[in-house]
């Protein structure tokens, strides 16, 4: 399964990206503001593996989710 906008994207997902498996660490929507203030310019996600690697992803239809944890906000 894709993601149908980067609104869908939840912290903690397990997806796939380039072939490997990552943990959503941060998403990061254009124009919404983090609580330290930053204003992203672009939509782009943060990844994580098991190794704790960083990976950053900037187009977020390559992501594919292997198991959702939150659903706009909600656990499920």
């Amino acid at each position: 399964m894709k993601y149908a906008t980067p609104y869908d994207i939840g912290i903690g997902d397990n997806v796939t990206y380039k072939g490997n498996n990552y943990d959503v660490l941060i998403n990061y929507i254009k124009g919404d503001k983090d609580r330290k203030g930053f204003v992203p310019t672009e939509n782009f996600t943060i990844l994580i593996n098991n190794n704790g690697k960083r990976i950053t992803c900037h187009d977020y239809t390559q992501l594919e989710v292997i198991k959702q944890i939150t659903d706009h906000g909600r656990l499920i």
